[in-house]
């Protein structure tokens, strides 16, 4: 028997597991390079809950961090388009 230590904490992701919306969402904006509280005063939700809807990318994508489930959102869909502003 395995120990408790040495058990995975989860399956392993599926390869095409959809994300939801609003880790889609979040994502989109952490690859903006906006903190967890910049994106949950966008969203109108807590950057607590914008941590565990990127927790939860991170887990569906297969990957430990956030700039990790950012390359790999691209590499699934391609790159994001980047806004072009000449404003301030």
């Amino acid at each position: 028997m395995t120990p408790p230590s040495l058990r995975p904490h989860a399956a392993p992701p599926a390869p095409d597991e959809p994300l939801s919306a609003r880790q889609c969402e979040c994502l989109a904006l952490a690859a903006r390079g906006l903190t967890s509280a910049a994106i949950g005063e966008r969203l109108g939700i807590s950057g607590r809950t914008v941590d565990e809807h990127l927790m939860r990318a991170c887990r569906t994508l297969g990957v430990r961090t956030r700039i990790q489930a950012v390359a790999r959102l691209a590499a699934r869909t391609g790159p994001m388009p980047e806004s072009r502003s000449f404003l301030p």
